[in-house]
């Protein structure tokens, strides 16, 4: 009968063991699904900050030429005179 009771008690562990880890697995799939939304999140502000620092970049590629354009010009025009 103590052998009875003992298997029985170790069931009951066992049982309550499972309950806990399901508890924890449950938990941690929240955690994981919390963290792929963050990850989502930052990345899509990451392709937003590349973007603009890729339009800034070409503004001020654009803002060269032209400064470097109305140089040509002064020069030519201090050349002439």
């Amino acid at each position: 009968m103590e052998l009875l009771e003992r298997l029985e008690q170790r069931i009951n562990d066992l049982l309550a063991k499972l309950n806990d880890f399901k508890s924890e697995n449950t938990r941690l799939r929240d955690t994981l699904s919390n963290m792929a939304l963050e990850k989502s999140a930052i990345e899509e502000e990451n392709r937003k900050l590349h973007e603009s620092l890729a339009q800034r970049d070409a503004l001020r590629e654009e803002a060269v030429r032209r400064i470097d354009a109305l140089l040509c010009r002064i020069e030519e025009h201090d050349s002439v005179e």
